[in-house]
């Protein structure tokens, strides 16, 4: 009897192992969230440039630090999956979640501008979006 329990046991430890290999393997890993924050202030991206997996989603957190100048980040190529066009008023932080589709180099940029001056992006705020 004593090797009917051990056996038994055993089973069931071997099909719980299975399981948590399972729930945690790659399947698992591809939906993990990816977290990247951005200040946008003093028209420059900080960082401007970030790193991203393909497939998998990202949680993108924007705070302005500026106290008056509004911003927005905007990062745009269908292909990929990535259509993002968000405002970030001064002193406020806004959140988006998306997930780039395909491998590649894009340009995000603030478009914000005043008559009669350069717009933030011709001022140099804008940064690079890597997707591996």
């Amino acid at each position: 009897m004593r090797t009917h329990n051990h056996l038994t046991t055993r089973y069931l430890l071997n099909i719980l192992m299975a399981l948590i290999l399972v729930s945690t393997g790659p399947a698992a890993a591809s939906e993990q969230m990816q977290a990247i924050t951005l200040t946008l202030g003093d028209y420059q991206f900080t960082p401007d440039t970030i790193e991203v997996t393909a497939g998998q989603p990202v949680q993108l957190t924007l705070t302005n630090t500026d106290t008056i100048t509004p911003h927005n980040f905007i990062l745009r190529n269908e292909a990929a999956g990535l259509d993002i066009d968000i405002d970030v008023s001064a002193r406020k932080t806004s959140i988006i979640e998306f997930t780039p589709e395909k491998a590649g180099s894009y340009t995000f940029y603030c478009s914000k501008k005043l008559p009669f001056m350069k717009s933030h992006q011709e001022e140099g705020m804008e940064g690079t979006l890597t997707v591996k």
